[in-house]
């Protein structure tokens, strides 16, 4: 299980981040948030390599 969150950046971008290091930088909240919660479920392998 992994366990991602956000964070918005100086620039106004946000990153989505997990503890096993992967990261995607984002222009909104709601993209960044979809792509952390993605990340956290079984396919977050998947999403990593797209």
């Amino acid at each position: 299980m992994h366990y991602a969150d956000t964070t918005i950046n100086d620039n106004g971008t946000v990153t989505a981040f997990c503890y096993c290091g992967w990261s995607a930088v984002h222009d909104t909240q709601e993209s960044a948030d979809a792509a952390a919660e993605y990340h956290q479920n079984d396919d977050a392998d998947d999403y990593a390599a797209a």
